[in-house]
């Protein structure tokens, strides 16, 4: 009986795989044919003529989802009388909130039976909602999507859970060393700027349910919108769907947010009277952050700095930083460089996370990295490797249909020329050495950065010179 199953199982095998000697491994697949990766444009559309409610439209129906993200652009960034206490508050007290109709956590239990998924965040410049669901409950979806927008309800209980949680965050953090010096140079750079203004345990304290609600109605719901419209719509059915839901659009009110070119930010800079901020905390690591004011988004020079920072610190184990710093010394847990490109301004930051013994050898080891000399010695093998890495990720803007539609509004924000991404990988190739030398003398040089150490402030304030020390949540001096 075995026998007559090995027979049986062999005789499978030989038929499912027949065995030829002649063959070559490989042989099996070398016809088949393998077609070139197309890639395509996305083609987006933009719906409506309403100059305050800018409808960005993408399809596709590769899921039965539909994906709805509405931004009203009412943060403190356009409106400078509203705290960032309260534009951080009204996430959680409108999520937990809910609607009239559907009061605290009513709404999201329905909301969520039917599968669905919703997302309220928020920053300085807006208050972002997202609905995303299956398009078989389109009704359904509509008359609470609806009700969300149009008769929120803000009440106590939702209010005080989200007062309560908005505290802790702002108590614990300071906890992580990186994010407190990401968060004092940012108070740095923009200091006595409405960006530089971070939430407060007592602003937070002064804040009542009724201003809550009062923000939403006078200025969120009235204010000027960028709605993204994606997943398995058509076209026909969208101008519909968003009479319906949207709140009635506002007139007037400010249209463009807090102007901060280039200019005045290194002034304020310069003006400091000090190099070295110390944020003292008590650590056994130190993070090393220098601080840089770049051009505004649609500056020539942006592609130059794209590929000069994936060089010196954004291109991960490839970058001087890691190799240097981290590989060849052992003295870095992390290190990395990233521009923020705003539409009038950008912020480049070099970061190191190392031990507290070790801060002051990083310091000067990322001063000698951030030199005139380092971005003499590139070489156009480095400049290659770089414009092949930047353009290889060129096709990962396009692997997610919302992200491309957030991609185009912020573009059209930033006032990006029509044709950026078509031109992009162009510019990009078309950087040159001197290029890059003229773009490191003038924005990524050390002398033109101010540092920020967070960490046990024993360990470098004696030691380096123009240094203040301060504490994690005094303001900057």
């Amino acid at each position: 009986m075995k026998s007559s199953k090995f027979y049986l199982f062999f005789f499978m095998i030989s038929f499912l795989f027949p065995f030829r000697t002649e063959t070559a491994p490989g042989d099996f697949v070398k016809d088949v044919k393998i077609p070139a990766l197309e890639f395509h444009f996305p083609k987006i559309q933009e719906l409506g003529a309403d100059p305050n409610t800018r409808i960005l439209f993408l399809p596709n129906s590769e899921f039965p989802l539909k994906t709805l993200e509405i931004s009203f652009y009412a943060g403190p960034s356009y409106f400078p009388e509203i705290e960032c206490e309260l534009s951080d508050i009204l996430p959680e007290a409108w999520k937990k909130g809910g609607s009239k109709a559907h009061p605290g956590q009513t709404f999201a239990e329905v909301w969520e039976s039917y599968g669905s998924k919703m997302r309220v965040h928020a920053d300085l410049e807006a208050i972002t909602v997202t609905f995303s669901w299956l398009s078989r409950y389109d009704k359904e979806s509509k008359t609470l999507i609806a009700e969300f927008l149009n008769q929120p309800y803000f009440g106590q209980e939702a209010f005080e859970i989200s007062r309560l949680q908005l505290s802790e965050q702002i108590k614990r953090r300071n906890d992580n060393i990186a994010s407190l010096a990401g968060r004092k140079a940012m108070e740095l750079a923009y200091k006595g700027k409405i960006r530089g203004k971070f939430s407060s345990a007592a602003g937070l304290d002064k804040l009542t349910s009724d201003a809550v609600f009062g923000y939403y109605s006078n200025y969120v719901s009235k204010a000027r919108k960028s709605v993204l419209v994606t997943g398995d719509w058509k076209e026909d059915t969208v101008s519909s769907f968003l009479n319906e839901v949207l709140p009635a659009p506002g007139g007037g009110g400010k249209k463009e947010s807090e102007f901060l070119p280039q200019s005045e930010l290194e002034k304020n800079l310069k003006s400091l009277g000090y190099k070295n901020l110390v944020v003292d905390k008590g650590n056994t690591q130190n993070v090393v952050l220098f601080l840089g004011i770049g051009p505004a988004h649609n500056d020539p020079d942006f592609y130059a700095i794209q590929i000069l920072n994936y060089i010196v610190g954004g291109g991960g184990f490839n970058s001087y930083f890691m190799s240097k710093i981290r590989s060849d010394k052992g003295l870095a847990y992390s290190s990395s460089s990233h521009p923020i490109f705003e539409k009038d301004h950008s912020l480049l930051f070099f970061m190191t996370q190392t031990k507290s013994q070790t801060a002051l050898e990083v310091y000067d080891l990322m001063g000698e990295i951030l030199s005139e000399k380092t971005f003499h010695r590139i070489t156009e093998e480095e400049l290659k490797n770089a414009k092949e890495a930047i353009q290889n990720k060129f096709i990962f803007l396009f692997t997610d249909s919302l992200e491309i539609l957030r991609n185009e509004a912020r573009f059209r924000e930033h006032r990006m020329p029509k044709d950026y991404l078509r031109i992009y990988r162009d510019k990009i190739q078309a950087v040159t050495l001197e290029d890059l030398k003229r773009a490191g003398k003038t924005y990524f040089k050390r002398d033109k950065l101010t540092a920020v150490i967070s960490g046990p402030k024993a360990v470098v304030l004696q030691t380096l010179p123009s240094s203040k020390a301060i504490g994690p949540e005094d303001p900057i001096p």
